[in-house]
């Protein structure tokens, strides 16, 4: 069986993907990993085409004229390079354990499905933090990712998931194929909120348009990691990391650990309470 990752990438180095990382990272599990490059000016290409002989970085002009539609359009090209019997599709923030590959490959050997989910832990500000709450903000719980490499697939939606062209859903109900960790909210606050505010304009439904506020109102306005929406929900990770993590701690710290020593002290303070 050949397996075959995907995804799609443009400036990843300035909008602070750790998209190096996370292509050195699956090298062991995939047989390739097919990049949809979109001609990036920070260096990214340079960054990612040489790393291995595995990973296929095609550059593509990517056409960005609908923007609620421009995610499935790009993943859409990269899964159409693939050659691979399986396909994973991956953004470039996304970390399937490598402790997971080999009951990957068993399951995929042998299942009769087509479209597989997975589920997806958040971390946030640092690998060392979760929001458990990621329900209450929009962000996926599972994503139906892999899949058949067969003609009738397609990436639908908000370019999230992928299903057999015209069926009706994903598979929600299916028992998932094992963990991603994500951490696209490991990330430059400035970019961070600017992804947000880019976002919620491509998916507005009555008028998605693209955002052409400078990237440097961000740099001047960063998201604040201790933000009150977001404490409730935040708990310190106690699980293995992956091995990119293990290999490069600080690329996947962006709050210089400031919300570890809030929940520290969280932790602390409830343990106090509890013993008067």
């Amino acid at each position: 069986m050949k397996l075959s990752i995907y995804t799609f990438v443009k400036d990843g180095l300035y909008y602070d993907f750790h998209v190096v990382d996370m292509l050195r990272h699956h090298l062991p599990l995939a047989d390739e990993i097919v990049v949809n490059e979109g001609y990036s000016e920070d260096g990214t290409y340079e960054a990612i085409r040489d790393l291995d002989p595995k990973i296929k970085v095609s550059r593509n002009v990517w056409d960005r004229s609908d923007p609620s539609m421009w995610h499935i359009k790009f993943k859409e090209v990269a899964r159409r390079q693939c050659t691979g019997d399986w396909c994973i599709l991956l953004d470039c923030d996304e970390f399937i354990p490598e402790w997971e590959f080999g009951h990957i490959r068993e399951v995929l050997e042998h299942t009769r499905k087509d479209v597989i989910p997975l589920h997806y832990v958040h971390f946030y500000g640092n690998y060392r933090v979760l929001n458990t709450g990621p329900e209450k903000f929009g962000w996926p719980v599972r994503k139906a990712t892999v899949h058949r490499n067969l003609d009738t697939m397609e990436v639908w939606g908000d370019g999230s998931n992928v299903r057999v062209r015209g069926s009706a859903d994903y598979p929600v109900n299916d028992e998932v194929l094992c963990d991603c960790h994500h951490f696209g909210f490991v990330r430059n606050p400035a970019r961070l909120r600017q992804k947000w505010r880019t976002q919620a304009k491509q998916h507005n439904p009555k008028n998605p348009k693209w955002d052409r506020t400078p990237g440097l109102v961000f740099d001047l306005m960063p998201h604040r990691w201790e933000d009150e929406d977001f404490l409730p929900h935040l708990e310190l990770y106690d699980g293995p990391h992956v091995k990119a993590v293990r290999d490069n701690p600080d690329e996947f710290v962006r709050d210089q650990f400031r919300l570890l020593d809030v929940l520290v002290r969280r932790q602390r303070q409830s343990n106090a309470a509890s013993q008067v």
